[in-house]
């Protein structure tokens, strides 16, 4: 286990943890969450505000709400992280040295919002993710883009990296939608890009990259960028730390994409992790699940709760 049971093992009480979260994202809030109230925890964001990137289409199509007030947040930005010293500097010239840090800064969606207001005010579109971890943002917005009658056009994977078919399905109702699939397309969706002061790191296990350091989310290289897995490796890394869970943590993707044409396409896959399993299903009540899900996770401020066992 890790310094928590060891340090338990010595009469140090959970009251003396000092756990530390960067980040008040999708998996650094969620980390917070399920971490026990009885640890000395920490949360560390830019800003006091959740924001539901999921729900923000829908703010620009109907002015659907999409931000909640944090007020647990400590406010400061991260300016150096130590990773051998298990140090972190910030900008108002403070430093932290926890017993654990949580990396969950994610990535910067700021050219992801320009791009995408961009697009809302164009009326024929080609649309093209710059990379394939943001895809699955590119065919939403793609879908929203021609239910508001406007002429678009994708180029892409169509998630045939998630499973065939998945991809089969999207492709499907793309052309049920008279989305038209091209070559190359001159709208591109830029990568989300980490911040330069962290960068990004590969997969270990249980999320450790280095003795009592982890790094969730969107900062796990050469995963899919999705606001549901990145929560779901937060509620994780709470869990494990917390002792409530010995089980390894199992990657898969969940995802809904509405079709823009009252039905929407629900899918699982672990197939990007090596797996074999994928389900697809298209129906109304997903997308009546989808106008839920954006709901739920800004009226409780980020807090998958529940829904980490769907």
């Amino acid at each position: 286990m890790h310094n928590f049971k060891r340090r338990r093992n010595y009469n140090i009480s959970y009251l003396e943890m000092r756990v530390t979260i960067l980040g008040g994202g999708y998996s650094g809030l969620n980390a917070f969450y399920n971490l026990n109230a009885n640890i000395n925890k920490k949360l560390i964001s830019n800003s006091n505000k959740f924001t539901f990137y999921t729900a923000y289409l829908q703010h620009i199509i109907n002015g659907a709400n999409y931000i909640s007030n944090i007020n647990f947040v400590n406010i400061n930005e991260v300016k150096e992280i130590d990773i051998e010293r298990k140090e972190v500097k910030f900008s108002d010239g403070t430093t932290d040295n926890p017993d654990a840090m949580i990396i969950a800064l994610g990535c910067n969606k700021g050219k992801i919002i320009k791009s995408i207001d961009t697009l809302f005010k164009k009326d024929n579109l080609s649309i093209q993710p710059e990379s394939w971890r943001d895809e699955i943002v590119a065919i939403q917005l793609a879908f929203y883009l021609k239910r508001l009658g406007k002429n678009v056009s994708y180029s892409g994977d169509l998630l045939n990296w998630a499973g065939k078919n998945i991809s089969s399905v999207v492709k499907e109702e793309m052309e049920k939608a008279q989305i038209k699939i091209v070559e190359n397309a001159d709208d591109v969706i830029p990568e989300c890009q980490p911040l330069e002061e962290v960068g990004e790191f590969d997969y270990k296990t249980n999320f450790e990259i280095k003795k009592d350091i982890y790094a969730v989310g969107d900062l796990i290289r050469k995963w899919p960028r999705t606001g549901e897995l990145a929560m779901r490796s937060g509620v994780f890394i709470g869990k494990h730390l917390s002792g409530k869970t010995k089980d390894n943590f199992k990657p898969i993707l969940i995802n809904i994409i509405d079709t823009g044409r009252g039905k929407a396409i629900h899918f699982r896959s672990d197939i990007p992790w090596g797996g074999n399993f994928e389900s697809v299903k298209t129906s109304r009540v997903r997308a009546l699940m989808k106008r839920f899900i954006e709901k739920h996770y800004v009226s409780s401020k980020g807090n998958m709760g529940f829904l980490y066992r769907l």
